[in-house]
């Protein structure tokens, strides 16, 4: 059951300082924060995403108390086991660039996984993904 945690941890993690292929809708969750290489590049960018994100909290206080514990929780692991936490990170890199190139050659069926993902987020949290970062 831990490993479920864990692993889900991971994915949580990955899927929020990743570009991420899937759970993007126009409801309201918050914002993934850029990470600093963006930030370096579109400064603009970077405050809107912060903006909206504050905007999130400020309306759902509970849920980003909730995803700081997880962070938190995550980050402990991370200096506890850094192997395990860096093989699981490529791991998930791995994940990624699989399901890249499987967007690239099938955009369809990549659209129906998306519309999926949607489903399962609105499902656990109760509200639907962030929007993608306007590019």
């Amino acid at each position: 059951m831990r490993m479920q945690q864990i692993f889900l941890g991971v994915i949580a993690t990955a899927s929020f300082l990743g570009a991420p292929l899937l759970a993007q809708a126009d409801n309201d969750a918050p914002p993934p924060l850029p990470g600093k290489e963006f930030c370096k590049d579109n400064p603009g960018k970077c405050d809107e995403a912060r903006a909206r994100r504050q905007e999130f909290c400020t309306e759902n206080p509970d849920k980003c108390e909730q995803m700081k514990a997880k962070r938190a929780e995550r980050r402990e692991f991370c200096k506890a086991n850094p192997e395990k936490c860096k093989e699981q990170r490529e791991a998930m890199k791995a994940r990624r660039a699989e399901m890249q190139a499987k967007c690239q050659a099938d955009p369809a069926k990549c659209d129906e996984m998306k519309e999926q993902a949607r489903k399962k987020f609105q499902d656990r949290m109760g509200t639907a993904p962030p929007p993608p970062a306007p590019r």
